[in-house]
């Protein structure tokens, strides 16, 4: 009998029905729920245009505070419904499986009974890896339906195997750490093959990396923690989840999703709790920021709950912050100080950029309608920074006292920015890059972090290493491990072929398993002098 498996040109996403009063995170209605209340202020900007709505966010927003407004999710002023706080999870359920083969292209939403929900990822893990057709009817129904709609290939040999590495990027936050023998997939977020993109530069599929002996998640916003990824990983790898209490309409219960599921295997990590994969050591840290407010929040108990991770593997120490900033109970630059001198130093830090500087207003706008509600009325006109920016994570770097940078968490490659993910890195955009910055402007920020009239600039002593989706780094087999903590390696610039600099330390090769094919327009560089 021929053997199939899953296509890496098909994308899978799971269908809920919600039922709660006001939405739920999981489905993503609790920020329709804000909209449609605040449907007065979308009006306006349609009108005046979004400057004018944060001008005059504090009469826009009181205006909404009325019955069948804002007012409706309040029990009394400052205090929140609980049905809103906790949307009640059993009111929330999976029922079909959507199937994507481009983006905004739906194949088909395939109906699933409670029984084959509850062993749905025991199925996909087992066929992703190559299966021969089901004989029980419930699977075969499926597996059926699954190959009228292409979404089953015939198992093959790769032709061309990409060099993995210890560490490869495998796009916006998803990343392989390995450590030759065992391998770890974070945040995975897998998008499908398609010839919409060049053919020499394409997405990076399960199957070129085979399965991930764990899985960690830093937190349950849909781009962190994608079912559909995770859905073709085998249903007893273990996966780490962050522990959260009691679903809210900040935080996934990521634990309880999987496990309706049919995964088995699922662990939740506290704040420094660790754990062991193989020779890898994995530690939980705390993550701080992209929280409703950096200060002062209603209801600072509901948390979008989530973890940073350290991991020390092959004589290396690597550390990955993804959204990190700083909200009330803390930052992460506070975080990396707390780390340095707990486990030492790092050798290189994975970290988001992005800033995503949001007036509370312009939450409404965006994909976190859902934390307008919790932004005292004092703040509704104080810019809110829940994300490190470019020279926040070189000072995590410079305070963790960090080898090299690896910006990431912002997209990276057109399959995400298509979704909104990132800035658009073909030039296409060039007018919105100030937003959202490209990776060169760490490069460039690195470049300029002091300087005089007379001494010119002053760059970061950290150095930055620029991956696309799908390069990676590769250790040397005799790592020379620093003699003095303080001590700092020597830096190799090296030119890509397209643009782009590359910044690695002389005893880590970067490996770029495809080719680049857009070119990036510069950023002008900008000197801040202090004389």
């Amino acid at each position: 009998m021929i053997r199939q498996r899953l296509s890496s040109s098909i994308k899978f996403q799971l269908i809920y029905q919600d039922e709660t009063k006001f939405g739920s995170a999981v489905t993503g209605q609790c920020d329709t729920t804000i909209r449609r209340y605040c449907a007065s202020i979308t009006a306006h900007r349609n009108r005046y245009g979004l400057a004018n709505v944060v001008a005059h966010a504090r009469e826009l927003l009181a205006s909404t505070m009325v019955p069948g407004g804002l007012a409706d999710l309040y029990q009394r002023p400052n205090i929140l419904l609980e049905d809103w706080l906790y949307p009640d999870p059993k009111a929330v359920k999976p029922v079909a499986l959507e199937l994507e083969r481009n983006i905004g292209e739906t194949i088909v939403i395939q109906k699933l009974s409670p029984n084959l929900l509850s062993e749905l990822a025991l199925y996909l893990g087992e066929w992703q890896e190559g299966s021969n057709a089901p004989t029980t009817t419930i699977a075969r129904e499926l597996w059926n339906a699954l190959d009228d709609y292409g979404a089953l290939v015939e198992v093959n040999e790769l032709s061309v195997k990409p060099q993995l590495g210890h560490a490869t990027f495998v796009g916006h936050s998803s990343l392989r750490l390995s450590d030759g023998n065992f391998s770890i997939l974070f945040d995975p977020f897998l998008l499908p093959k398609s010839e919409v993109y060049p053919p020499n530069y394409q997405p990076l599929s399960l199957e070129e990396m085979g399965q991930p002996d764990a899985v960690f998640i830093t937190h349950s916003h849909p781009d962190h923690f994608d079912l559909g990824t995770l859905l073709r990983v085998i249903a007893s790898t273990p996966i780490f989840v962050p522990e959260v209490k009691r679903e809210s309409v900040l935080a996934i219960d990521m634990a309880l999703r999987l496990r309706q599921l049919g995964f088995e295997n699922i662990h939740t990590l506290r704040w420094f709790d660790e754990t062991r994969i193989g020779g890898m050591r994995v530690i939980a840290l705390p993550f701080y920021g992209e929280q409703p407010t950096v200060a002062q929040a209603l209801h600072p108990e509901i948390r979008n709950e989530g973890n940073t991770y350290l991991i020390e593997y092959c004589d290396r120490r690597v550390a990955l912050t993804a959204d990190s900033g700083s909200d009330c109970l803390g930052d992460v630059k506070k975080l990396a100080a707390v780390a340095l001198e707990r486990y030492g130093s790092l050798d290189t830090l994975f970290g988001g950029y992005r800033g995503f500087g949001l007036y509370p207003i312009q939450y409404l706008f965006s994909s976190v309608a859902r934390y307008l509600p919790f932004v005292p009325e004092n703040s509704w006109q104080v810019r809110q920074k829940m994300m490190c920016d470019a020279d926040d994570l070189i000072d995590v770097a410079e305070i963790w006292n960090a080898k090299q940078i690896v910006p990431y968490s912002d997209g990276g490659a057109p399959w995400y920015w298509q979704r909104g993910l990132g800035p658009c890195l073909d030039g296409s955009q060039a007018h919105i890059m100030a937003v959202d910055p490209t990776p060169e402007h760490v490069c460039q920020v690195g470049t300029v972090r002091s300087g005089t009239r007379k001494d010119g600039a002053i760059a970061s002593p950290v150095s930055i290493c620029l991956l696309r989706p799908g390069d990676a780094l590769a250790f040397a087999q005799e790592d020379k491990r620093r003699q003095e903590e303080g001590s700092r390696l020597a830096v190799s610039v090296a030119e890509r072929e397209q643009g782009g600099l590359v910044f690695a330390q002389e005893d880590t090769q970067v490996i770029q398993n495809q080719s680049w094919p857009y070119s990036i327009p510069r950023l002008p560089q900008v000197c801040n002098d202090s004389d």
